[in-house]
């Protein structure tokens, strides 16, 4: 497994899935939660996404406090075309694939849904959801809210919102379209993995606690992430926040307090026969591509087509992470 090359540490799929799974099960996890987890992860680092390196911050809870208590996932306000999942403590990623999965069989059997979560912590990625939904031939609204505070409104100096993600996802002929962004300038998940690199921050993403520019992951911690697009990813932020209301999260949660999910899900043949809307939503997306570059660019992309891309050459290539993360999951697996 420990195939070195400069600073990284290079994994093929199934011996990245095997570590995290291994690193799960470690810090107190079911077998079934841990395999959901190391799928959503390593599908992160597929992509070229932080995903191993969220692990960490779950080893650094558990060393503090102990593995979190769990119990089992309910269902509550339980209708044909919408619920509210109580994650019972279980990892965000379960609770969020758990609710993704609700949602989508509400939508086809009505042909919309809308189920949000609460009683979890981290939602992952969200575009992983977007996409499992898009492949099912539905179009999804994906947003989550978090409780850490991190990221600062416009104007502001201290974190008062969260990296608040949001996706959306579109079945076509071909392979699907996928956006997803954080409104925050940089992801928590990057910042806590170029606290364990050592690498500096790039310049304009973060203050320190007296509101002056830092580059460093620690100082950013304690201070604050900048909102991304400036009071246009702030607004956002904000509105993801009230959509987290939904699952009856409250307006300024506390670090640790639990997360929020909502994910809206549409089957296109309410409106349309389903393979039209895919052929035209194919054509859309070729179009663009077919669009004339601009200087020095190769080509133009629609969403997600870097991350199919990248996933596909990491298959056959392997998964580099850096030597820090590899050994701190190796000294976790080991116990």
């Amino acid at each position: 497994m420990d195939d070195r090359h400069g600073d990284q540490v290079v994994l093929t799929e199934t011996e990245a899935l095997e570590l995290i799974t291994a690193v799960a099960i470690r810090l107190g996890m079911s077998d079934d939660d841990a395999e959901i987890v190391a799928r959503h992860l390593v599908d992160d680092e597929l992509r070229a996404a932080v995903g191993m390196a969220r692990i960490v911050i779950v080893a650094d809870e558990v060393a503090k406090t102990g593995p979190a208590p769990v119990e089992p996932i309910t269902v509550e306000r339980d209708r044909p075309t919408s619920a509210v999942v109580h994650g019972g403590g279980h990892h965000g990623l379960v609770v969020a694939e758990f609710a993704t999965r609700l949602a989508m069989s509400k939508a086809q059997a009505s042909g919309l849904s809308v189920v949000c979560a609460d009683q979890h912590r981290y939602s992952g990625t969200l575009g992983y959801y977007a996409e499992l939904v898009a492949r099912a031939g539905l179009v999804s609204i994906v947003a989550a809210s978090g409780s850490f505070g991190s990221v600062a409104p416009f104007g502001a100096r201290a974190g008062r919102l969260d990296t608040n993600p949001i996706a959306l996802g579109f079945p076509t002929r071909g392979e699907p379209i996928v956006w997803d962004i954080a409104t925050s300038a940089i992801s928590g998940s990057e910042i806590h993995r170029r606290l364990l690199t050592g690498e500096e921050l790039p310049d304009g993403v973060a203050v320190d606690v007296e509101g002056a520019p830092t580059r460093d992951p620690a100082m950013a911690l304690a201070g604050a992430i900048l909102p991304w697009g400036g009071h246009r990813g702030s607004g956002l932020a904000v509105a993801i926040r009230l959509l987290g209301l939904l699952s009856g999260a409250v307006p300024f949660p506390e670090r640790g307090d639990s997360f929020a999910f909502f994910i809206a899900v549409i089957d296109p043949a309410l409106f349309l026969p389903a393979a039209e809307f895919e052929a035209a939503a194919a054509q859309l997306a070729e179009g663009l591509r077919a669009t004339p570059p601009a200087a020095g660019v190769a080509g133009v992309r629609v969403p997600f087509d870097r991350s199919l891309e990248e996933r596909e050459r990491r298959r056959q290539a392997g998964i580099p992470i850096d030597h820090a993360l590899f050994d701190r999951l190796e000294a976790i697996r080991r116990g």
